[in-house]
């Protein structure tokens, strides 16, 4: 079987370009093209155009509601028109639901293999927000609207376009799981978690000069703070860690996409008497992200156990260990297993019992945190850096696409079905 020195996708995706998101920028935009796999990427543009440097770059901007509606359309379209010049070895959609389905047409009018990247299942999610609970501040009409648009888009996804793709990438082996439950078979699917770009030296980035952080002992959060991630867990542990630890300080780098949540959150903080012992930064560019991360003492990650969190692969072990920063996390599946693999931290229920227990047995003994750190920098590599990611994921791309592999001669066989039912030459 030859191997392919050279593969280009042509890549729609849901998120907007450019994207800060590291499975995007750094892993397609900044790692494959390494390995060789370039991708020509198909998106929206939100704010000032930036370059593709894993090839070009075919967006759309719309203006206000109705504008970003018809450019979403658009793009998909775009992917149709564009599935035409020569060149491809595949298409392959992210996140998309209709976008798919036209990626897919496009895909099999042409002969080319069709791949899914999952990063979360969206109609499963959407049912979610339909449904409702304590955690969830929408509507009734909001609900109704959810569970709607989850309905059409798992029949979309689960019942069309994924049994007719040639491979789905997913985000975990728990993700896959989710997947094969639904009938669709295991084997089609390779799980890419998330990674992290390692800094090649932790001395060359500055910790934070914000001066309130001046003598605390610093935990931090990096990551969304919406009201279903349960981010008071930490807020309510603040309570005996101040009280057995007066110095410690809570710096949340993050927001919420919802306004109302992070004045909810910030209500907690005052209603707790924790002002002085807890702060909301909001977002921020990575760069100065870091900056807080390398001035931390330990890194917090509680992550709900849901239906769809629980497939998901977060990234804040992942940064909090590549920056030698040792982590208490509750057991979502995915973390856990990290803090096993790498010894880089604590793993405890996701209480503020739990989290407080953690913190304050590592900021008693500093030279198994430090330990841990070390630990957890020096063996996270290996696992998680989008360098290595980025290696599989090459060597299966090549493997899917390799002459006598199948997928091409099956996608040809297809294309030629499909122009000949239409009335078409071959």
């Amino acid at each position: 079987m030859s191997v392919r020195p050279f593969v280009r996708i042509l890549y729609l995706s849901r998120e907007p370009h450019p994207s800060f998101r590291p499975d995007i920028a750094t892993l397609f935009g900044g790692c494959l093209p390494r390995h060789g796999v370039h991708s020509d990427l198909v998106a929206l543009q939100e704010g000032e155009a930036g370059a593709w440097p894993a090839g070009r770059a075919h967006t759309r901007q719309g203006r206000g509601r109705l504008g970003r509606l018809w450019a979403r359309w658009a793009v998909a379209l775009d992917l149709f028109r564009l599935s035409r010049d020569p060149g491809y070895d595949a298409i392959q959609v992210r996140d998309r639901i209709l976008g798919a389905l036209i990626g897919l047409l496009a895909a099999r009018r042409r002969g080319l293999p069709f791949f899914y990247w999952m990063s979360l299942p969206f109609p499963d999610a959407w049912q979610d927000l339909g449904r409702g609970d304590a955690a969830n501040s929408a509507s009734w009409p909001q609900r109704a609207r959810w569970k709607l648009r989850g309905a059409l888009a798992s029949l979309i996804l689960y019942r069309v376009v994924l049994p007719r793709a040639d491979h789905i990438f997913v985000q975990s082996e728990a993700m896959r799981a989710l997947l094969a439950g639904k009938g669709l078979p295991a084997e089609k699917m390779t799980p890419v978690p998330m990674g992290v770009a390692l800094p090649e030296r932790l001395d060359a980035v500055a910790p934070a000069d914000d001066p309130r952080l001046a003598g605390r002992k610093v935990l931090v959060y990096l990551g969304a703070l919406e009201r279903l991630r349960h981010p008071e867990v930490m807020i309510e542990a603040m309570v005996e860690i101040a009280r057995r630890e007066p110095l410690a300080l809570l710096v949340m780098v993050g927001d919420s996409q919802h306004p109302g949540e992070r004045a909810w959150l910030e209500g907690e903080i005052e209603r707790l008497g924790l002002r002085g012992h807890a702060l909301i930064t909001g977002w921020m560019a990575p760069a100065e992200a870091w900056r807080y991360l390398r001035a931390a003492h330990i890194g917090l990650s509680p992550f709900p156990r849901s239906r769809i969190l629980e497939v998901a692969s977060p990234t804040k072990v992942c940064e909090y260990l590549a920056y030698g920063v040792p982590v208490v996390a509750n057991d979502q599946p995915d973390q856990a297993a990290l803090i096993e693999q790498t010894g880089g931290g604590l793993c405890v229920p996701l209480t503020p019992a739990g989290f407080a227990s953690g913190v304050l047995e590592l900021l008693a003994d500093p030279a198994r945190a430090g330990e841990m750190a070390r630990l957890g920098r020096a063996r996270i590599g290996q696992l998680r850096s989008y360098d290595v990611l980025a290696a599989r994921l090459a060597e299966q791309y090549r493997r899917l696409l390799a002459p006598g592999g199948g997928l091409a001669a099956k996608s040809a066989a297809t294309a030629v079905a499909a122009r000949a039912g239409a009335g078409g030459p071959p």
